[in-house]
């Protein structure tokens, strides 16, 4: 069951969960109440099998402006303790966490502002679609603060040179120039063309059995930790799994017998 939220705006169309940042007056700035609710949301969806597709997106134009700067100042230059903005800090690697974690298709919707840890969160979809006007930046060393979790994730989606370059100058660029980087996968030149592309995406992966891209997703990541033979194993285990569960034996039925597997029966037409 998902949580209740506050700082999010919850929308479901059957197999499918939009997850909108909603603090538009702030252009979505990441509160400490806001990334929290994010992340139990996420912890939660592993649950949801009926939830095949997951969206996140921002209210009013803007995805995510970043921390939430006023937070910052009046909390954490306030009277927090060092121990307190540790766990906080922490904490958004718990989101990260989770969003590697899921099982669903992880698809991120970027207008307005990408910027800092908005822009890091981004960096962990399993795709992007951005519009070209988009604005980008990773601003934190301009704040006097480095930016400390999403530096791993920014390096393994656009690679250490670029990183460098972007993390050390806090240079701002547009979508055109993000999606040439690789921060997103494609671009549009409205917003409208947003949830068209997600629409286009989601209807090509419901080709693919759930449980095959859940366990896809646990290669993809297993990779980054594994090598030699202990991947080549993990790999294999995944694969005789699934040859031996219900998607398998469904999918090889559903090819022998020149139909749709069940997953895909309901697929619009491409």
């Amino acid at each position: 069951m998902l949580p209740t939220v506050k700082f999010l705006d919850l929308e479901r169309a059957g197999d499918t969960l939009t997850i909108w940042f909603n603090r538009p007056e702030v252009k979505n700035a990441l509160s400490d109440e806001m990334a929290g609710e994010l992340a139990a949301v996420l912890e939660a969806l592993p649950e949801e099998a009926d939830i095949r597709f997951v969206i996140l997106r921002g209210r009013g134009g803007a995805f995510c402006s970043g921390g939430d700067l006023k937070m910052f100042k009046s909390v954490f230059q306030g009277g927090a303790s060092r121990e307190d903005i540790v766990e906080f800090n922490a904490s958004f690697g718990r989101m990260c966490h989770a969003i590697n974690g899921l099982p669903q298709l992880f698809i991120v919707l970027i207008e307005g502002f990408a910027m800092a840890g908005g822009l890091g969160i981004s960096c962990l979809a399993d795709v992007v679609v951005t519009t070209a006007d988009a604005k980008y930046a990773l601003t934190e060393v301009t704040l006097g603060i480095p930016p400390a979790q999403i530096t791993p994730v920014v390096v393994k989606r656009i690679g250490a040179s670029e990183a460098r370059r972007l993390l050390l100058t806090a240079q701002r660029f547009d979508g055109r120039e993000a999606h040439r980087l690789g921060f997103a996968h494609f671009l549009v030149e409205e917003a409208a063309g947003l949830e068209k592309k997600a629409q286009e995406l989601i209807n090509d992966a419901r080709r693919g059995a759930p449980g095959a891209i859940a366990l896809t997703k646990q290669i993809i990541a297993a990779a980054e930790t594994l090598h030699g033979d202990d991947i080549v194993q993990f790999a294999a285990e995944r694969f005789a799994d699934a040859m031996l569960g219900e998607e398998g034996r469904e999918g090889m039925a559903a090819f022998s017998e020149k139909r749709r597997p069940v997953w895909a029966a309901g697929e619009e037409s491409a």
